[in-house]
């Protein structure tokens, strides 16, 4: 019997550990907000840059491994990155296209990401919604 309940501690304390890894990537409410833990970057894109697979850009803790890089006009020097490797997404080649056309067409956008752990002005998109205004 002690076993038992030391197996079933366990196992109820590793739910416990690993359910609050899972919390970080709630879904959003309703269409017009992020999920929780997301942060809102809005404006017109400055620089659309699409590289080879492979390549990274910066150094150190501001290495990147991605092939979109993007800036706002809100703030230049803050840069948004997406991964467009073979294995990524389907939705993340859809958000490139959509990014594109925004920077073709002068449209702001609208990028929500989460704040990167180890880099200070690399981050990583996660939605992209085009606002009705020009």
């Amino acid at each position: 019997m002690y076993t038992k309940r030391r197996v079933v501690g366990s196992i109820a304390a590793l739910f416990l550990l690993l359910s609050g890894s899972f919390a970080l990537a709630d879904s959003p409410k309703n269409i017009t907000t992020p999920d929780r833990h997301s942060v809102e970057a809005k404006g017109k894109i400055h620089l659309y840059r699409v590289q080879a697979e492979g390549m990274k850009m910066g150094e150190g803790k501001e290495q990147v491994d991605a092939e979109l890089f993007i800036t706002l006009d809100s703030d230049p020097k803050m840069v948004y990155t997406l991964e467009l490797k073979g294995s990524s997404p389907a939705a993340n080649k859809v958000m490139a296209d959509t990014l594109r056309d925004a920077y073709v067409n002068k449209l702001p956008v609208t990028i929500y990401h989460q704040m990167a752990i180890k880099t200070d002005n690399n981050l990583k998109i996660l939605m992209v919604q085009l606002n009705g205004d020009k």
